[in-house]
């Protein structure tokens, strides 16, 4: 059994600094050697009509669907756009998917097909894909995904109800009748479970599922929620049993997982990863991982 410690956490505050240099006459938020282009603000959001993810468990089925709109209802539109889609997040990898685009609202479905003609390539489990505007105000061009600086999308984010771009995610879509049965310890972080340990897996709901923990007395099902559109897992804190058996003295034995990439179900894989954060009436041990397959 290895040696768990608790750790304290100690807030430290530190000073901030600012420091002023030289201002010059035309400083401030307009300067009058700049030359300002009106950019219409565009939203470009998911269909919630349509797939929310391609899932390559049943890639064939997915019909991505999206919605391209003046954000402000009667507004000056643009000369026109370009829909370009973004792979994995690199501005240096956009394909054109739509040339010419002078009708707002406009509409549009995309298939795992379309997508893989553009890029010449399957799509592949972890691909992102996103859909947004090039603007053109009269001769000029503002891209969604420059190389370099902030796209024509990046200013509203905050506002309510605009979206800069629509994100389809490849994933292996949740089966609820995968994660239920035993699984197989791979490794765990807190040192509780070892390599090739059964562990029984029960269905709660169709997005959530629990387990037991053997290494406290008295033990509570530790109940995970799935969800489906991303695959991520939480745990909401809560008690796992009354003490822990390696050591009596650690009382009210708790955990809790955030929703992150870090803990997640991957059923194409059939496994299961969770950062979980260990706490008991003494302290925190901080998050460890646990990862369990099913044969």
């Amino acid at each position: 059994m290895k040696i768990r410690k608790i750790s304290i956490l100690l807030a430290l505050s530190f000073g901030a600094f600012i420091a002023f240099t030289g201002c010059k006459k035309d400083d401030g938020a307009i300067r009058s050697s700049v030359t300002i282009n009106e950019i219409p603000t565009i939203s470009t959001s998911v269909d919630a009509s349509g797939s929310q993810a391609i899932d390559l468990l049943n890639i064939a089925s997915f019909s991505g669907k999206f919605n391209v709109a003046l954000y402000f209802a009667g507004a000056a539109a643009p000369s026109k756009i370009d829909i370009v889609v973004r792979k994995n997040g690199s501005n240096a990898n956009v394909k054109l998917y739509k040339a010419g685009v002078t009708t707002f609202p406009s509409s549009y479905t995309v298939t795992a097909a379309d997508i893989a003609t553009l890029y010449g390539v399957a799509v592949a489990l972890g691909d992102t894909y996103d859909f947004a505007p090039d603007i053109y105000v009269g001769d000029r061009k503002f891209e969604a995904f420059p190389t370099v600086g902030a796209g024509s999308g990046a200013g509203p984010v905050a506002q309510p109800l605009y979206s800069e771009f629509a994100r389809f995610a490849a994933i292996c879509a949740y089966d609820q009748a995968i994660y239920q049965g035993v699984f197989n310890v791979v490794s765990d972080g807190f040192g509780d479970f070892v390599p090739g340990q059964a562990v029984t897996i029960t269905k709660i709901s169709n997005t959530s599922f629990s387990f037991i923990d053997p290494y406290v007395t008295s033990p509570l099902p530790i109940i995970v929620n799935v969800n489906p559109l991303n695959n991520q897992l939480s745990i909401v804190k809560q008690k796992i049993g009354n003490a822990f058996t390696w050591n009596l003295a650690y009382t009210n034995p708790n955990m809790a997982v955030a929703a992150s990439s870090a803990s997640v179900v991957a059923p194409c894989s059939k496994t299961i990863t969770l950062s979980i954060t260990y706490t008991v009436d003494q302290g925190s041990f901080g998050a460890y991982t646990l990862i369990l397959k099913k044969p």
